[in-house]
């Protein structure tokens, strides 16, 4: 089957590819929306928030079972494929109607009778969706990032252009919900163009029931990840109000994008790239250790130098978002916390694991879920939103420093090992909010010129400390420089083994 044949791209390759996708997701998402946000306000951003944290819930439920147990598994026929891919369709369905029905209640409980509609008309879209998750899985599986990013990037301009014609029209929060139903169909159209696999009408009790046993358990821990990381969205409409909720989400969004851009990319690649390794465990160390300190390098300075520009970008933003370079600086904390811990949940998956990981998670949700109510419960409103970031920080910090044991225990990894691996990034970025908020204090200038003045010194400092603590970043670099000078040769490859049986014959009754 075309679409599980042995990977045609490297680790490398397909690393490359998965941080263009994170780069060019960054650019295109965050300057649609800072346009946005200044036209829109922080009330239409909290209700997009509170209705997609609730369409994101339904559309996990029908992916993050079967995706993970397509990516990872060893023999993967054609039959495995075409039952998840009906599988994953007929549970779409199902969440879409309960999403519609549902809808109402989900309204009252955050008191804002317009996000019934709003959900609906978004829920429409899980079907759609649905029917791509398995083209999604096997494209990953095969490392095939490039038609992953092509995806990517052609979606979020539709409906970035969408959403930004709703807005000059006066449409509110509805620009926002034409914008993610415009980048659903696109994302729909571009991925089914460009997978060659096709699903035939067929389901296999056996290998539903193979597939199963993986999947429940990536499931469960893919059910506590995400309650974990909406958690906050998901209680602050309803403690707090929307208003709090369209701060507090852009700023998250901000810094949680920065993670995405630097490590989320090497996420990607991380749980096929550690499966073809997993009967090696020092081969699987090594790769592990080398992939934490190439995100930490990258992500950590990246989260200071926007710790340090945080009050430039509240006055790009306006007077309406005062609060944010707060809330900019504190969250920062939080997605650094998050950062070093981002690759141990893939390990944990490749490792065959995922008990292990639904156990972590579900417990670090717990410890956000009585943070908040916690933070609710003892701030006032002058400082809920200060109240709200500091409970997310602490309950972060807890949940990756437990995340971090477990894993150094289950996948013998040594913790100092971690550690080491994590300075470069660290120092990095330390140096960098102190840079660029030095620059900051410094320069009198308008925001946008402060701005680019000092990320530009922040970025320069941090650069310098990179190079001379982090030998992966010089090697990158040396690469590229040798990329541009010649084609790569066959040795530059690292294949990841994946084997792909044709399908056994089966008596049947």
């Amino acid at each position: 089957m075309s679409g599980t044949a042995a990977p045609a791209a490297s680790l490398r390759t397909a690393t490359s590819w998965s941080y263009a996708l994170s780069l060019g997701k960054m650019g295109i998402s965050l300057g649609l929306a800072f346009v946005l946000a200044a036209m829109l306000g922080p009330r239409a951003f909290g209700v997009i928030a509170m209705a997609l944290v609730f369409i994101n819930f339904v559309e996990m439920l029908q992916q993050q079972g079967l995706m993970p147990a397509i990516v990872s598994r060893k023999v993967l026929t054609d039959l495995h494929a075409d039952t998840a891919f009906w599988l994953v369709t007929g549970v779409g369905l199902v969440c879409t109607i309960a999403a519609v029905v549902s809808a109402s209640w989900w309204a009252d409980v955050n008191g804002l009778p317009e996000l019934a509609a709003v959900i609906r008309i978004l829920a429409l879209t899980v079907p759609l969706t649905s029917t791509v998750v398995i083209h999604e899985a096997l494209l990953r599986r095969r490392l095939a990032f490039k038609q992953l990013t092509i995806r990517t990037w052609v979606s979020l301009i539709a409906g970035g252009i969408a959403g930004l014609v709703g807005a000059i029209l006066g449409l509110g929060v509805w620009a926002l919900v034409l914008q993610q139903v415009v980048t659903s169909i696109v994302a729909v159209i571009v991925l089914w163009t460009v997978s060659p696999w096709r699903p035939r009408f067929r389901v296999d009790r056996v290998s539903a029931r193979e597939l199963w046993s993986y999947s429940t358990r990536a499931a469960s821990s893919s059910l506590g990840l995400f309650i974990g990381g909406r958690v906050d969205v998901l209680l602050t409409g309803v403690l707090f109000g929307p208003v709090v909720v369209g701060l507090y989400r852009l700023a998250q969004r901000l810094t949680s994008t920065a993670v995405d851009v630097t490590a989320r990319g090497m996420q990607a690649v991380a749980l096929p790239g550690l499966a073809g390794v997993q009967d090696d465990r020092i081969a699987f160390a090594a790769r592990l250790l080398r992939m934490q300190r190439i995100t930490t390098a990258l992500a950590l300075p990246l989260l200071g130098l926007l710790a340090g520009a945080a009050g430039p970008v509240e006055e790009i933003l306006g007077p309406e978002w005062d609060g944010t370079a707060t809330a900019i600086r504190l969250l920062t904390i939080m997605q650094a916390f998050a950062a070093i811990s981002l690759l141990l949940g893939p390990a944990l998956q490749a490792w065959n694991r995922p008990g292990t990981l639904s156990i972590v998670i579900w417990a670090t949700s717990a410890l956000k879920v009585l943070a908040l109510v916690g933070a609710a419960w003892a701030a006032d409103e002058a400082i809920g939103l200060i109240a709200l970031c500091v409970a997310m920080i602490v309950a972060t910090a807890i949940g990756s420093v437990v995340i971090v044991v477990v894993s150094s225990r289950v996948l013998r990894v040594r913790l100092t090992a971690m550690l080491l691996a994590w300075l470069p990034g660290a120092v990095g970025g330390l140096a960098a909010v102190a840079v660029t908020g030095g620059v900051v204090q410094l320069v009198a200038l308008p925001a946008l010129f402060e701005l680019l003045i000092a990320g530009v010194v922040g970025s320069l400092v941090a650069g310098l400390i990179l190079w001379a603590l982090a030998p992966e970043i010089r090697s990158t670099v040396g690469s590229l420089r040798a990329r541009l000078r010649r084609s790569p040769r066959p040795a530059d490859h690292e294949p990841i083994p994946v084997t792909v049986e044709s399908e056994p014959v089966r008596e049947r009754a």
